[in-house]
């Protein structure tokens, strides 16, 4: 059977409640209105700087464990975590945890998942309407309980994610299939919600945020400060029938000053779409003189020379199909490339694993990488990461059909992933994803084969910060000149003698030896190496690390 599994702080059984965060009540919220059961996990340790809910019990279906009798994969994530009758297959998260969960129930709530099954269906990293539903709103209700004050007179900010919010609901509703439905005569939206003209998970989750709010500015204040997020709260009670659910959070009261003031914030919907989000002067990193940059690096002394790898093919022939790289649906213009870029990594995954380890294939796509390991080594465990369904469907139907027996597969932003492994994984990781597989290797002294991809979409976040390795930041070298050498590592071409392609290989060089740095000043012998053949991708680097 399906299970969805949520940390819970403490049990009261005698007076019907539980003892939870504000993402664990929202969660047991939409249990109980969709009449789920659930497994709540009693964790002592929960890392949650927050304030502590209460959830009433009464009406919930429920099972209790303790947080070491989670099952796997599960007990490699954070939770809450939805894991499938298979018992190889999890999903970590706020969002698409509980997306899996309505698609396990009954079909009569599938209609929570919106247009084309597709609400939330993106994850925080790229989707800044995600975002908000899963971290920004809940950070910003919890600010309510921060706040100390005797001062009456005082000026309280509305948290300004309310503010946001407000905003967004007065931009221009987002209609998808607008053009066949106006030809239809379907579309007479007379109520606008979260996400589209009907309710979604969307707004199930936003409601019990707007609904303490409300309890604690009250009715006027919402009128005064926020009338279209009030004029929301009232239709999305009324068209679920879902306030009796709200009851059971039970929190502190607070009280306010009375004099609030609501934050100026853009005037722009949510949605990352939303052209008016985008400051295009802003990019005037690709304005700069690159070659001075590179000169600047140049003068840093950090002494990693790129190497070449010595590859021994894969007689793929001996394999079986679901192995191969052609099993994972990959098109035949592509195949060729893909092969080869997989043989480097696999011969350099096989020189480091030892028996009994647990080896992480992150952002692995359809499994092309880990399964083929996993085959290979039966005494490894192999576990499969990304953050795409489409992806792991494919990927789990190669594994159910090799029947391997030493594979694991999580469905999960990197955040949510907390496993101990002995050997991390990528082969082309986008961007960031490339530095926040690197940091889980370092954090778990792991060793590493990491292929990055896509430079340019290095940014800062709440995890990481460029330049990564303490030798160019001694060196300040800034972070808006290690964003040109970013950008400009992205301009390679299968043309090696195009000036554009050189330089843009200088600068991947450049962009992976402060990666390399990074690792190396905390205790990593690493090697920096081209694929072999360089033209299996132009994004061909590949860093090697071994904990000393």
């Amino acid at each position: 059977m399906s299970s969805l599994f949520v940390n819970i702080i403490d049990l009261d059984k005698t007076n019907g409640h539980i003892v939870c965060s504000l993402q664990t009540s929202i969660v047991l919220f939409v249990c109980q209105y969709v009449k789920a059961p659930v497994i709540l996990v009693v964790s002592k340790n929960i890392e949650d700087k927050h304030n502590k809910f209460k959830f009433s019990i009464n009406d919930l279906s429920y099972t209790v464990i303790l947080e070491n009798d989670l099952p796997r994969p599960a007990a490699y994530c954070l939770l809450p975590v939805f894991q499938s009758n298979n018992g190889y297959y999890c999903t970590a998260g706020f969002c698409s945890s509980l997306r899996m969960l309505i698609k396990s129930i009954q079909k009569n709530w599938i209609w929570l998942l919106g247009f084309r099954q597709s609400c939330l269906s993106a994850c925080a990293e790229v989707s800044s309407w995600t975002k908000y539903c899963e971290v920004q709103l809940q950070a910003s209700i919890n600010t309510f309980f921060n706040y100390q004050t005797s001062d009456e007179n005082a000026t309280y900010e509305i948290p300004i994610q309310l503010a946001r919010f407000e905003c967004h609901l007065s931009q221009p509703l987002q209609i998808h299939n607008i053009n066949k439905r106006l030809n239809e005569k379907s579309l007479h939206p007379t109520q606008r919600f979260a996400d589209e003209d009907n309710p979604t998970l969307s707004d199930v989750l936003i409601l019990p945020n707007i609904h303490i709010a409300y309890k604690l500015l009250g009715e006027n204040t919402m009128n005064t400060f926020l009338p279209l997020t009030l004029k929301w709260y009232k239709s999305v009670l009324e068209r679920l029938d879902i306030g009796s659910y709200l009851e059971c959070i039970i929190f502190d009261k607070v009280k306010l000053p009375l004099n609030l003031i609501l934050p100026e914030v853009p005037l722009h919907s949510l949605y990352k779409c939303d052209l008016r989000r985008y400051n295009p002067r802003a990019k005037t990193y690709v304005k700069q003189n690159v070659q001075e940059i590179i000169q600047a690096f140049d003068t840093i002394n950090i002494n990693i020379n790129l190497s070449s790898n010595n590859l021994c093919p894969i007689d793929w022939e001996e394999l079986p199909h679901e192995v191969r790289p052609s099993g994972g649906d990959i098109p035949d213009k592509r195949l060729i490339r893909k092969t080869q870029q997989l043989e480097n990594l696999i011969q350099s995954t096989l020189n480091i694993v030892k028996n009994g380890d647990i080896v992480v294939d992150f952002c692995c796509g359809s499994g092309h990488l880990g399964i083929v390991i996993a085959y290979l080594v039966p005494n490894l465990t192999v576990i499969l990461v990304d953050n795409k369904e489409e992806s792991l469907r494919r990927a789990r139907k190669r594994v159910e059909k090799l029947d391997l027996k030493n594979i694991m597969i999580v469905h999960s932003n990197l955040d949510y992933f907390k496993a101990n492994f002995q050997v991390g994984l990528c082969l082309h990781g986008c961007g960031v994803a490339t530095d926040l597989v690197l940091e889980k290797c370092l954090r778990q002294n792991a060793a590493f084969v990491i292929c990055p991809c896509c430079y340019g979409g290095v940014q800062d976040n709440h995890i990481l910060e460029y330049p990564r390795s303490q030798a160019l930041r001694l060196a300040n070298f800034s972070f808006e000149d290690y964003l040109v050498l970013c950008h400009c590592a992205d301009q390679t071409h299968f043309d090696p003698n195009c000036t554009k392609t050189q330089q843009g290989y200088t600068c991947m060089a450049a962009v992976d030896k402060d990666r390399a740095s990074r690792a190396i000043e905390v205790g990593y012998n690493v090697t920096l190496s081209k694929l072999e053949p360089p033209t299996c991708t132009p994004k061909n680097n590949m860093l090697i690390g071994i904990p000393s």
